[in-house]
Parts: C-alpha cells; sequence; structure tokens
C-alpha cells in the first residue's frame, strides 16, 4: 500500500513542479493527509504566458512575507536565488532597484529593462532608461528574471527584462483586506493596506503604502508615499484590465565620505543640504483574447508623466560645505529638474499548430515607444537647508543654465517561432527590428553660441538570435535538459552620454551605440526524491560588449568617447534541495526544509581601448583590466524551515572586491571617487509566526553582525566619495488577512 501512496505523491508533485503554479498540494490519501508546499522559484523552459523562454535563461521568483524583509525592498533577500545578480547597496531606503549582471552597469538598473506587471517603468526605456521608481514589494507577488537571451522579446538591453508582477486579488471573496505594519532601527515604520474583490465579473485590487525612516547615516531621512488601483473584467475569451500607479518620495542625500571613516565613523556626512524628490504616475490599459485554444492576443497601452527634482551643494567632498563669509551664508545650491512624459503600447500574437506530431509555437509582435524629457540643470538655488526648489535668475536672466528637450521614438518588429523536433529538441530562432529616432535642442552653456539646434539621429537596427532545448528527461521523477543560445544585444547611447556633464568635457560627435552578444550553455531541472525535490541550473555564458562608452583626457580636457570593447564571462550556478516533513514524518502538517546555493564566477575584462595615443603604454592602458563594478565571484547560501505557523529564514551573501575606474586604481583618489572597494559578507535572519491562518508576526535583522562595507563609489549624484552601505538593522513586522 504505501509504495502506491508514494507514487500518487510522486505524480502529482512531478505535475505540480512542472506547472506553472507556486504551491504544491500533496496527498497521501485524500481523505487522511493534504499537505502544501510553496515553490519559491521555478524556472519554466518551454511557454510561459505567451512568451516564448525554451532554451533562455528565465526564471520566476515568488515572494514570500515569511522568508524576506518586504518593508524596506531589500533587494540582496529577492534575488538570492539569482546567481550573477549584483546588487548595489549604496542606498538602503529600497526606493531604487540598481542591480547588474555579468559585469554590466548597476547605475539605476540602466543595463534591464525593468517593467511593472509587463509595461516599462524607466524614465526613456530607450534613450534615458534609469529607473527612478521600484515599486513597494509587498504589493508583487512574483518577479519574473529573464536574462540576455530574452532581449529579443522585450528589448535591445544586454541585461534582459525584470518584471515585477503586482497581486491580482488576495482571495475570492467580494471583499477582502491585507494589512501590514513594520517598525524597526533607524526610525523605519513601513505600513501597507490592499483590498480586493470579485462580484460575478468584475474584480478589483488596491493598495496604499507609506514608509519613512531617519537612515543608518546623518542626512539620509525619507519618506515615500504609493498607491495602486486597478479593475478587471472578465470577457467570455478574455480579459481587460485597466491600473493607475502613484508614486512619491523624497530622501535626503547624506553625500560620500573619505575611505579611512568607512571604519571609524561610517555614518559620517558632510552635506545636510542635499535633497531628491521623485513623482510618479503611470495609466495603463490591458488585455488579453483567446481566438481558441491554440491562438492568443495579448496587448498594454501604458502613460507615463513624472519629475525628477534634486537641490544641493554638489562640489568635490574635499569642498566644506559651510558658511560663506562673503555672503554671510550658506552657498547657493544647484537644483535639477527633468520632467518625464513616455506613451508605450505592445501587442503579442501567439499561434500554435501541429506539423507531423509536434505542437509549433509562433509569436509576433510590435512595440511603440515616444518619450519626451525637459530636462532643466544648474539653477541657481537658494541657501536655505530644507527641500527648496526655488531657482534665482543668472545674469542673463535666464533661471536654468541648461533648459533642454530631448524626444526619442521607438518602433519595434519582433518574432520568434520554437520548433519542436522529435519529442526532445526544440530551437527557436528569432528576430527583432527596431527604428529609433533621437532628437536634441535647446539651450546650454556647453554649445556654441549657447544653443543647440535641433539635432536627430536614426537609425534601423535587426538584431537576430536562436536558442534550443534538449530534454535528457522527461519522466515522472525526473524533469532535466540542456540548453543552449545566442543573441545579438544593443544599446543606444544615453542622453546623459551624448550631453557634456561639465564646461570643460567634450563629447565625441562620432560616438556609436553600444552593441555585441550574449550566449550561454546549461543544463537545468528537478529530479524528485522520496525526500524532496532537488532543483537545479547550471550553466556558463559569454558576453560581448562592444564600444562601451568612458572618457579619458585629450588635450588635459575629458573627452567622452567609445573607450573599448569588454568580454566577459563566466559560469552561474543554483541548487536547492528541499526536504518533505525531514522531522515529523506522520504530521498532518506541511514541514519543510530547504538548502540553496547560488553563485557566479566571473571575468568581466577590458579586451581593447580606443586610445590610439597611449593604447600602447601598458602603464595608461586599459586594455586587460578589470571592468568596473564587476566581482569575480557572488556567493549566496540560504536556508528555510517552515513548520505549521513557524518560518525560519537564513541567508549568507558574498560579493567579491570591485574596481571603481577603468584604470583599476587600487588606492582611493583625494577626493574618494576612485578607488578599489574591498569584498564583504552579510547575514540575514528572520523568524515568522502565522496563527489563526489570518494574523502573522515577524521578527528579523539584517546584516546580523554589523559588517561595514560599501558597493558604491559616486562623483555626482547623491553625492561626490565613498558611500557606506547599511550596517544592521532589526525590525518587527505584524500582518493581518481578512
Amino acid at each position: 500500500m504505501m509504495r502506491y501512496q508514494f507514487f500518487f505523491v510522486l505524480v502529482c508533485l512531478s505535475y505540480r513542479v512542472f506547472s506553472q503554479d507556486s504551491l504544491l498540494k500533496i496527498s497521501t490519501q485524500s481523505d487522511v493527509v493534504v499537505r502544501t508546499y510553496q515553490i519559491i522559484k521555478q524556472l519554466p523552459d518551454s511557454i510561459y504566458q505567451m512568451k516564448i523562454v525554451s532554451g533562455k535563461k528565465m526564471e520566476i521568483i515568488s515572494l514570500n512575507a515569511q522568508q524576506m524583509d518586504l518593508s524596506t525592498n531589500n533587494y540582496r533577500q529577492l534575488f538570492k536565488r539569482t546567481p550573477g545578480i549584483y546588487v548595489s547597496e549604496h542606498d538602503a531606503s529600497g526606493l531604487q532597484t540598481s542591480i547588474s549582471t555579468r559585469g554590466l552597469s548597476a547605475n539605476r538598473s540602466w543595463e534591464f529593462n525593468m517593467r511593472q506587471n509587463g509595461y516599462d517603468i524607466a524614465a526613456d526605456p530607450s534613450g534615458y532608461p534609469e529607473t527612478y521608481y521600484t515599486p513597494t514589494l509587498d504589493a508583487v507577488s512574483k518577479v519574473e528574471v529573464h536574462r540576455g537571451s530574452s532581449a529579443l522579446q522585450y528589448g535591445t538591453q544586454f541585461g534582459g527584462m525584470i518584471n515585477y508582477q503586482f497581486k491580482d486579488k488576495l482571495n475570492d471573496q467580494p471583499f477582502s483586506l491585507e494589512n501590514s505594519q513594520t517598525m524597526g532601527s533607524f526610525g523605519l515604520f513601513n505600513s501597507f493596506t490592499a483590498i480586493s474583490g470579485n462580484v460575478k465579473k468584475w474584480s478589483y485590487y488596491g493598495f496604499v503604502h507609506h514608509r519613512n525612516a531617519d537612515g543608518f547615516r546623518q542626512n539620509s531621512q525619507y519618506s515615500t508615499e504609493n498607491y495602486f488601483g486597478k479593475i478587471s473584467y472578465q470577457l467570455k475569451k478574455g480579459k481587460i484590465s485597466a491600473e493607475y500607479s502613484n508614486s512619491g518620495y523624497v530622501s535626503q542625500q547624506a553625500g560620500g565620505i573619505f575611505d579611512p571613516l568607512l571604519q571609524s565613523n561610517p555614518d559620517t556626512s558632510f552635506r545636510a543640504r542635499n535633497w531628491f524628490q521623485v513623482k510618479w504616475n503611470t495609466l495603463s490599459l490591458q488585455g488579453e483574447y483567446n481566438f481558441n485554444e491554440l491562438s492568443k492576443l495579448q496587448f498594454y497601452a501604458a502613460f507615463t508623466f513624472s519629475d525628477r527634482n534634486s537641490v544641493g551643494f554638489t562640489k568635490a567632498l574635499t569642498t566644506l560645505d559651510t558658511i560663506n563669509t562673503s555672503l554671510g551664508s550658506y552657498n547657493p545650491r544647484q537644483v535639477d529638474i527633468d520632467h518625464y512624459v513616455t506613451q508605450s503600447s505592445e501587442v503579442r500574437y501567439l499561434k500554435q499548430y501541429k506539423l507531423g506530431q509536434q505542437l509549433q509555437t509562433w509569436t509576433i509582435g510590435a512595440r511603440f515607444c515616444n518619450s519626451e524629457i525637459h530636462r532643466l540643470q544648474q539653477g541657481i538655488g537658494t541657501t536655505s537647508s530644507n527641500l527648496d526648489l526655488t531657482i534665482l535668475p543668472d545674469n542673463s536672466g535666464n533661471l536654468f543654465q541648461k533648459d533642454l528637450l530631448l524626444g526619442t521614438e521607438n518602433v519595434a518588429l519582433f518574432s520568434e517561432h520554437l520548433f519542436k523536433v522529435g519529442k526532445r529538441l526544440s530551437l527557436t530562432p528569432g528576430f527583432r527590428s527596431e527604428y529609433l529616432i533621437n532628437q536634441l535642442s535647446g539651450r546650454s552653456n556647453n554649445f556654441a553660441n549657447g544653443i543647440m539646434e535641433i539635432q536627430e539621429k536614426n537609425r534601423f537596427i535587426l538584431l537576430g538570435g536562436i536558442s534550443s532545448n534538449f530534454q535528457l528527461y522527461a519522466k515522472q521523477r525526473i524533469k532535466w535538459s540542456l540548453y543552449a543560445n545566442a543573441t545579438q544585444n544593443y544599446r543606444p547611447v544615453m542622453y546623459s552620454e551624448l550631453l557634456p556633464s561639465s564646461t570643460t568635457e567634450v563629447v565625441d560627435q562620432a560616438m556609436k551605440d553600444v552593441t555585441g552578444f550574449t550566449s550561454e550553455l546549461g543544463t537545468k531541472g528537478v529530479f524528485m526524491d522520496r525526500k524532496g525535490p532537488i532543483t537545479f541550473d547550471f550553466n556558463a555564458f559569454y558576453l560581448r560588449y562592444n564600444g562601451k562608452i568612458g572618457t579619458y583626457l585629450v588635450n588635459n580636457a575629458p573627452f567622452k568617447t567609445n573607450i573599448g570593447d569588454v568580454v566577459s564571462k563566466g559560469i552561474e550556478a543554483y541548487v536547492e534541495w528541499s526536504f518533505f516533513n525531514p522531522f515529523f514524518k506522520n504530521a498532518a502538517a506541511s514541514e519543510l526544509l530547504s538548502v540553496y546555493v547560488s553563485g557566479t564566477i566571473q571575468d568581466a575584462t577590458y579586451v581593447t581601448w580606443n586610445n590610439p595615443a597611449l593604447a600602447q603604454d601598458p602603464t595608461i592602458s586599459i586594455q586587460g583590466k578589470k571592468v568596473e563594478y564587476a566581482p569575480s565571484q557572488i556567493l549566496r547560501v540560504g536556508l528555510n524551515y517552515d513548520y505549521k505557523g513557524f518560518s525560519f529564514n537564513y541567508q549568507y551573501s558574498y560579493t567579491g572586491s570591485v574596481f571603481t575606474d577603468a584604470a583599476n586604481s587600487v588606492q582611493a583618489n583625494a577626493t574618494a571617487t576612485v578607488g578599489q572597494l574591498s569584498a564583504y559578507d552579510i547575514h540575514d535572519a528572520s523568524v515568522s509566526y502565522k496563527f489563526n491562518k489570518n494574523y502573522q508576526v515577524k521578527i528579523g535583522a539584517n546584516n546580523l553582525f554589523n559588517e561595514i562595507y560599501a558597493t558604491r563609489r559616486s562623483g555626482g549624484y547623491p553625492g561626490p566619495g565613498l558611500l557606506p552601505s547599511q550596517g544592521r538593522s532589526i525590525y518587527g513586522t505584524m500582518i493581518i488577512k481578512l
């Protein structure tokens, strides 16, 4: 009898593991024992929500409030099972995502196509893809991570695409409520309230979120407010939804410090008058329609109107922000203001048909995006210390020294076809064509006569790629496949790179867009064991990044151009072993013990340097030097234990040392803007208890052993110098679901 019971468990479990559900429900006898387990990470390898992921590096992270700190958007914990993700932890507020992969830049995640509920959330996805807004993780149900091999479907970014998918509902009742309250170190207070409901064919979901804290360092307070509402109508063969997202925050920028202070006084701040403000609004209409079981259509349209404002004293760290005796007050601050308006839409059609005995899949889509940026910079601000965006005219009567209009229009067509060759092999060729227009005009003291006439740059880009998947095993107890892919990538020159950052900087008028490709070879799968599943994903990658943009000196003046080519290669590995009821084998309640290891070893190096005058000088050339902010090792190890309502989570994170400039300077310079950053390791732990099904309490500690470390240096915002990361913090959360 036990043999048949075990066989039934394996059948149920293998079906659930290989599907897209995030829950496992296992019963040895349906009228005796029912156990439920949550899958935190899934590895789809065929079709996922009308997207072909066969042969690609793609994963789905299901968020679990018991296993991570949602209250501060802790990205180190969010991506703990995702090998190779480098997290720049210079800002503990969680207001902005700064992540990268495979030696790319982590600056506001601009090497990724960042999305929320399927639509773009960057300022200008093609011309200025910096992510100033990130949704609160309290509202997120799952995060989809597509690596560079998926660029043909989502854009041309080398990093790939990350999508924060909100919850659609709390349960199936006409009215449901979720509320969480968190208090923690450094004055942290986080409040989240969500409601949802279903009435016939209508459903709704919405939330209100607030978070504020004093910050780990002096002069680092912040406050954020988020509002979201969504209403959906279920059609006979589809669904249509409308939603509105409103986010705003104000943060005080503590600025950088000198290196010796990192160990002695990391909470020191030399800037008390620097402020940053963001207001973000997005309207979206989304829909899907199923013509039949084999033919589907999906679309979205989104409209974003937002502001990014800053005011501060932005001089080098060696220049103190003190009282100017000649003025009898502080020096006037600099005010910068950006206004963003972006319209984007995308439609995707998926068709499946039989060819021989195999079901083939074809998808085609089109995308349109129009972005406008009104950039106002170098305004003369007040001498006060609060968030005051008042502008004083200069001697010419201008409020800003730079008044620019930046426009981007992007039209793209993409298509992929999943060919199944026999029962085991599948091939997916694809292409993406893009027509991109950039326009710049306006007034700036960096231009001759102070005026830039309309400059327009048009280009047509055609990219191709192919991925393959081979099923080694596809049985009840084993699902194991090999995958390989190669995809061309492309990254347009950004507006921040096209425009001089100072009066002395010269921009190369012949600067080119970045080109290259990404390739991967790996194996992934799930092995079912009597005690639980073993999930794994191992791969090697090779990334070519041609024409990286940077600056070197020409005639003692900064010259911004394509400084050279980069090759990044390495190995990424993830394995997790889960044990069902390891200590209480006969208990009716679900008991789960999971141990995981996620890590990468990479080598990101400059292979060429485009400075003919100095390329042969080994003392100056960057050829053979390491790429900035590209650690050679990243390792995360963790353990999760759940039994009845109790949960314990522990995570260890190690990140190797990085260089912060292309010259690989080891010692810090006088202004602390370059110099090597040391390796560091972080321990996080939490315990939680859920009772009466509707209540949960949680206590956690981030950076348990108070590691003092830094992940970034800055030459501008949020303040020049070394930026320390947050020390130990304790938090407590109460969650109620009704």
